[in-house]
């Protein structure tokens, strides 16, 4: 597994990496009541996605929606967004070794220092929220006799799977990963992104990204450039 450590914005790096959207979480976990656990999850981030696609497929339609088609659009959307965030933390949980990429002006310990404080917060912040999504959860269970499918029931219950991978996956990363670190002069150009603007911040990503033979970078640095400070 390949991870590259991206210098954009106030932080000492943003964490990068490019898989298969159609790989589920991995695990080599074989208990039975995490397999379910598990393929429900991963039924739930099917799901996601072909709502996901179905927006893209609308975004230009001129479609009238309902005053709940919209707001349930923009929580479909915002989910999706969480998904994408943590991916790279639930294909983490399965891998072994992996190598680290990063700016050539940088030192190795520089970057580990980066990549294991990244890790430290999302591993301490996924289990605060594992915890809070629970126990939500747990609450909203009495409404389950209730006609119709127990959406809050549904939502809190996926949330709480998806920080326990993450969790999972961040603390993989910080006892068992074996990190291997390689200076890239590439990833150092991207230093120059927050001093320009518009086609030239594009052009520079795409010629990174084309230079390290990663397809979405140019699209994650722009997303990282419009979220701002």
């Amino acid at each position: 597994m390949d991870i590259y450590l991206l210098p954009l914005g106030r932080q000492p790096g943003e964490l990068y990496c490019e898989f298969d959207d159609r790989q589920p979480p991995a695990g080599t976990d074989d208990r039975p009541g995490w397999r379910r656990l598990v393929g429900r999850f991963q039924e739930g981030l099917a799901a996601l996605e072909a709502e996901r696609r179905t927006r893209l497929s609308k975004a230009s339609a001129a479609e009238s929606r309902t005053r709940w088609r919209r707001l349930r659009d923009r929580a479909m959307a915002w989910l999706s967004e969480r998904v994408a965030e943590q991916r790279l933390l639930w294909v983490l949980r399965s891998e072994a070794a992996v190598t680290a990429y990063y700016p050539d002006d940088s030192t190795v310990g520089d970057a580990e220092r980066s990549i294991r404080g990244d890790l430290r917060r999302d591993r301490r912040r996924h289990l605060v929220w594992m915890i809070v999504d629970a126990l939500v959860y747990v609450a909203s269970l009495p409404l389950t006799p209730i006609p119709g499918p127990n959406v809050l029931s549904l939502y809190f219950s996926f949330r709480a799977i998806g920080h326990l991978l993450s969790w999972r996956g961040a603390r993989q990363g910080l006892t068992r990963v074996r990190w291997q670190f390689v200076a890239s002069a590439p990833l150092t150009e991207l230093r120059r992104l927050e001093t320009l603007s518009g086609t030239d911040r594009e052009a520079l990503a795409r010629d990174v990204a084309a230079r390290l033979g990663l397809r979405h970078l140019d699209t994650f640095v722009e997303r990282i450039a419009l979220a701002g400070p």
